[in-house]
């Protein structure tokens, strides 16, 4: 049920409260995640009260329609989805602003990833010209993330072939056996993906130019600053500079502060044991992770914890 309005200590309701988070699909980011924040809660119920569950969906845009209709409490939303709903630009123009979105926090780093074929001699964005490019299904972000960066070289479409689907049962082993010779992908790193690349053939990750990405950074401010730290992959020593977006927390103005400030604090508690499961959480800094990516104002409930602990 959404989480109700209004104050009050979450711990003196009479009624257990059960709060549900809109994750992403099994075997992808979103889903473990959501379960990981969820047991952290459900760890204190005999404290504070709250039950927290977590909903299996299609991801970022499923779980913004399912918060817009209170059919969850929280979800978990990339941050180009969480700009253009609070916004109302691009896919959600005839929907309109999301106006009562509210961030809580941000949890990682997805970097837009670009793996090219050593043997095709690519050290750069700028060597994909001409060669063969899987750029992504349409409507993804890394499909957009591509164009964008085509746009930004000058380049017509047609500057490099447009590889739409490949044989292979994934990406790595596509690349390997030289379906294509570039690909791009947005995910968390260390990636299984791009170990496999990496350790089935000679693959390199394309860097980007600093210049640029401050640009891009500046123009649309979705994205940030990233950097792959060199040695994450066989054949890649070398740290790699380039874009990424973030996985964000959301939630509605509506939400209880209490409740919000509850799931925040736990987070934030333990995030040092959250680190030690998985460096996925180390690649943003506890202070990055009250501003990166968030487009929408902070709730209250979050605004409050990061005040108390001077993290805002």
């Amino acid at each position: 049920m959404p989480l109700g309005t209004g104050g009050g200590d979450a711990r003196a309701k009479a009624e257990p409260v059960s709060i549900t988070i809109a994750t992403g699909r099994v075997g992808g980011l979103y889903h473990p995640i959501g379960g990981a924040l969820c047991r952290l809660v459900n760890e204190n119920t005999a404290e504070h009260g709250i039950t927290c569950t977590v909903e299996i969906t299609d991801g970022s845009a499923t779980n913004l329609e399912e918060l817009r209709d209170d059919d969850v409490d929280l979800a978990l939303v990339l941050s180009d989805w969480h700009y253009n709903a609070f916004k109302g630009s691009d896919q959600f123009t005839e929907a309109g602003p999301f106006s009562t979105l509210r961030s809580i926090f941000a949890l990682y780093v997805e970097y837009v990833s670009i793996a090219a074929r050593s043997d095709q001699k690519i050290n750069s964005f700028d060597d994909l010209e001409g060669k063969r490019v899987y750029m992504g299904t349409p409507g993804s972000i890394g499909r957009e993330a591509i164009d964008m960066l085509l746009q930004h070289h000058g380049w017509a479409p047609d500057a490099v072939t447009d590889i739409a689907e490949y044989k292979a049962a994934n990406g790595a082993k596509a690349l390997c056996n030289n379906e294509f010779d570039a690909g791009v992908a947005v995910m968390g790193h260390p990636s299984p993906i791009f170990r496999e690349a990496t350790a089935s053939c000679d693959v390199a990750l394309l860097p980007l130019d600093r210049a640029l990405i401050q640009q891009i950074t500046s123009d649309r401010p979705y994205y940030v600053e990233s950097v792959i730290p060199g040695g994450t992959y066989r054949g890649n020593d070398r740290d790699i500079p380039g874009l990424g977006v973030v996985a964000t927390l959301v939630t509605t103005a509506g939400a209880d502060p209490e409740l919000i400030g509850m799931v925040t604090r736990v987070f934030f508690d333990n995030l040092e044991r959250l680190r030690e499961a998985s460096s996925i959480f180390s690649t943003l800094s506890a202070a990055e992770m009250t501003r990166a990516g968030l487009t929408a104002p902070l709730h209250q409930g979050a605004a409050t914890y990061f005040a108390e602990v001077g993290l805002k």
